[in-house]
């Protein structure tokens, strides 16, 4: 799935975001809305739960070993 290859920029407008509010996703500053999880998880193939939660029980197998597991504290900094 290229959208988790794309860099930030790339990701960003492909999601319809700016890139500086991925960012802020990405270093937990902030939490997407609704519509941009739903489109994250459109064009991704991650689950809400992985977005918001941080669960990676509903994953499939081939996004387990590319995403970070959230549920670890250390790891939330992606």
């Amino acid at each position: 799935m290229t959208s988790l290859r794309d860099n930030q920029s790339q990701f960003a407008q492909r999601i319809g975001v700016s890139q500086p509010a991925l960012n802020n996703y990405l270093k937990g500053l902030r939490r997407p809305d609704l519509d941009v999880a739903i489109n994250i998880q459109a064009r991704t193939g991650v689950t809400l739960d992985w977005i918001y939660l941080g669960d990676r029980s509903g994953l499939p197998a081939r996004l387990l070993e590319l995403l970070p597991n959230l549920s670890d504290p250390e790891k939330r900094a992606i």
